[in-house]
């Protein structure tokens, strides 16, 4: 059999998708498809007149490659300018043929046509991330085109794309022209983020957090709970026979998670997310020949007081006996602990093969691993030969869905895609009450707008486990996306009112309210968040955040101290400070902005902070000095070092504009708005620099602009340095609001 030809190049991949497209598949299936032919005509006419190369056309998404940097970016401009005028010509009653564009420049594997490589994986991510008639591309990309671009160009900063470890650098090109929808579109995406890993709130040089939008922080729950939660670490492997054998510590974990999930007024959470309860259960396996050991410990946090503990011994060919006596020990000590009714957990509904279930844990933790062409191929086989041993085993079918899910999100062939839906309906042959099933096969359902099929099969998995607020959560989330979200609303309300002690009710609604913009109903639901979990710092944080936006600046100083109680973190302080700041209190400002400072010393934005402050502190004009010159240092050497962070310019900017330096000044806010083009944070930098210039016509300009993109009126006039804003000459940019 001859060996395929394959060659490793540096190339720049494009990945195209048409907004909207389903759902006009959805209403008209005939224009649909006369839409998407006018649309991979123009698709192809300017990917070949820059000299690229088709890979595939994927339903609605065109896959391409070219040689350069540039020639992909004029290949996308020019797509997005014929759409336009393409959109411009066609009757305005019909539907309007927008498309958004992701480009990423690095090493690929070409083999027959085929295109492989971590570059496919992050091309295809930063597609989605760009606004209707927008282009995202990566810092490669815009490090080869940044001194030729003339279209308009906005930072999106460091961005976590799905499934991809890295970290990447996102700048949005949209030749049409970055209006304040597109900046707020960006807020509310960060609004909207899944809290999974956290990002505190930036906080800019004029704390412009409505622009710069919400950052949360992760789900870290601290003791002092009103409920009966108990959190679970992973048991821990001690086996000396094999260094490889921590899948089988991990699926006796998940097995005592699931099963204990089960018991009614106790809540249980995982320890790998963050999350701290006042019970924690550790425990211990060991693998010795055929004889396996399993230990545990129950305890309190406070004072490490053990509630239990004890080993089970037996043979290993008795796994899902020990498994479930362990559970049934922890369950009765639990039940002792919280004063509930006796609890026996219902045994797992696994496999009578243990070199099945043993395949299954082993595919598990690949699943489990960074997603790479690798991994989940090696998880695909180590499912399949747990389905040779037992054909029936549900689980081992639901992680061959969960595989060929990711392995379409890698390669974007609709085959892969089918596959998962085959082998969730497989799954839910064989074991019809498998939850895990149900929720796989909603998540893809929903991923191909199928959200019908999505919504009958979570209704069904509701049906059957009616306790499980994380399912009820996930289908209230496709009413919304639906458009649905009076039904979506109810049944947020009815989870709370059936689950009031269970923080994910809470907490669904929360994200809810926020999707929808009601805020000051997500500060009610995050204080009841706080009655059942005192030290909840997500809570604790958004609270804080939605009173600034109410311009309560001493409320949000309050929570933000809060939060800082529980994991204190330089940016925490910095917005504690900021809210002193506002409300005038530069003393106060200035202790929280020092303790930012004592955490990251070399920091040139919380230099500018401190210095601010010492604006405003009789006999502190030295000081202010000193900082602002410590500020110029840092920032310039921070540019040295990475000249394309919009930020070192805009406080390097503020710092030389305190010194009258408004032609350095000019230049580096110049620089800025080349790498972020018109955003909340270069306009108010400008600002800054206009007031301390002292030319009132810049003013009226760029105050004007901040009100356009939706500034608020009460932070712009709180702030200390927009002070001139108050005077008699600038009250016409407020009488729309009196």
């Amino acid at each position: 059999m001859a060996v395929a030809d394959s060659r490793h190049c540096e190339q720049t991949l494009m990945f195209t998708d048409i907004v909207g497209y389903s759902r006009l598949m959805g209403r008209n299936e005939a224009m649909a498809i006369e839409l998407l032919g006018e649309y991979r005509k123009i698709l192809l006419a300017h990917i070949e007149a820059q000299g690229g190369q088709l890979v595939e056309c994927i339903g609605d998404a065109i896959f391409a490659r070219f040689d350069t940097a540039a020639q992909a970016t004029a290949a996308a401009i020019a797509i997005q300018q014929h759409l336009q005028t393409f959109n411009e010509l066609r009757d305005k009653k019909l539907p309007r043929l927008q498309t958004r564009i992701g480009l990423h420049k690095g090493e690929i594997t070409l083999r027959d046509g085929a295109v492989f490589g971590d570059t496919v994986n992050i091309a295809a991510r930063l597609e989605p991330l760009a606004v209707a008639d927008g282009i995202c591309i990566s810092q490669t990309v815009y490090d080869d085109i940044r001194y030729s671009l003339s279209a308009p160009a906005k930072r999106l900063g460091v961005q976590s794309l799905k499934n991809i470890e890295q970290k990447i650098r996102v700048y949005l090109i949209k030749p049409a022209g970055i209006n304040w929808r597109d900046h707020l579109h960006y807020f509310l995406r960060g609004l909207n983020k899944k809290i999974v890993a956290y990002r505190y709130p930036l906080v800019a040089c004029v704390f412009a957090i409505i622009a710069a939008g919400f950052y949360f922080i992760p789900r870290w729950l601290v003791p002092g709970y009103a409920a009966n939660y108990v959190e679970i670490a992973d048991f821990q492997n001690l086996m000396n026979e094999k260094s490889d054998a921590d899948y089988f510590s991990a699926g006796i974990t998940e097995a005592v998670r699931s099963q204990l999930a089960d018991m009614r007024d106790v809540y249980i959470v995982d320890a790998k997310e963050g999350i701290r309860a006042p019970i924690r259960l550790e425990g211990s396996v060991q693998h010795l020949g055929d004889n396996l050991r399993i230990a545990y410990r129950l305890f309190r946090r406070k004072d490490n007081v053990q509630i239990a503990g004890g080993k089970l011994d037996g043979a290993y060919q008795d796994i899902f006996i020990l498994q479930d006596r362990l559970v049934g020990e922890i369950a009765r000590y639990l039940a002792d602990e919280f004063d509930l009714q006796n609890f026996r957990p219902a045994p797992l509904r696994l496999t009578g093969d243990v070199t099945a279930y043993d395949y299954y844990l082993r595919g598990l933790e690949y699943l489990e691993k960074s997603p790479s062409h690798e991994t989940i191929d090696a998880s695909v086989q180590l499912f399949n030969t747990a389905l040779v041993h037992d054909e029936k085993f549900s689980l081992a079918n639901t992680g061959l869905c969960e595989a060929y899910r990711l392995k379409y999100e890698q390669v974007k062939l609709a085959h892969w895609l089918n596959e998962a839906e085959r082998y969730c309906l497989s799954a839910l042959d064989y074991d019809d009450r498998s939850i895990k099933a149900y929720k796989a096969i909603g998540r893809i359902y929903s991923e191909m707008g199928r959200y019908d099929a999505a919504t009958k099969y979570l209704e069904r998995a509701i049906s059957i486990s009616v306790d499980d607020v994380a399912v009820i959560v996930e289908l209230a989330a496709v009413y919304n996306d639906t458009g649905e979200k009076e039904k979506a609303e109810k049944l947020h309300i009815e989870a709370i009112r059936r689950f009031p002690e269970n923080w994910i009710a809470y907490d669904g609604y929360g994200y809810h309210l926020f999707r929808n913009g009601k805020y000051n109903k997500a500060i009610d639901v995050y204080e009841k968040i706080l009655d059942i979990t005192p030290h909840n710092a997500l809570a604790l944080n958004n609270i804080a955040a939605m009173n600034l936006f109410n311009a309560n600046f001493d409320k949000a100083a309050e929570y933000f101290s809060m939060a800082a109680e529980v994991e204190p973190h330089s940016m925490v302080f910095a917005n504690i400070g900021s809210m002193y700041y506002l409300s005038k209190k530069f003393d106060q400002a200035l202790l929280s902005y020092q303790e930012a400072m004592r955490l990251e010393p070399e920091n040139y934005q919380f230099m500018v902070y401190v210095a601010d402050t010492y604006k405003y502190i009789p006999g502190k004009e030295d000081l202010a000095s000193f900082y602002f010159k410590n500020a110029i240092q840092a920032a310039h050497k921070e540019i040295q070092i990475n000249p394309s962070i919009a930020k070192s310019y805009r406080y390097l900017a503020i710092a030389q504009s305190y010194f009258g330096e408004i032609s350095d000044a000019e230049d580096s806010i110049s620089f800025a708005a080349k790498l972020d083009g018109e955003s909340i944070d270069v306009l108010s930098c400008k600002l800054r620099v206009a007031i301390a210039e002292k030319n009132d016509g810049k003013i009226k300009s760029y105050a004007k602009k901040l009100l356009e993109s939706k500034y608020s009126d009460k932070l712009l006039l709180a702030n200390p340095d927009f002070g001139v804003l108050k005077e008699p000459r600038f009250s016409d940019l407020f009488d729309r609001t009196r």
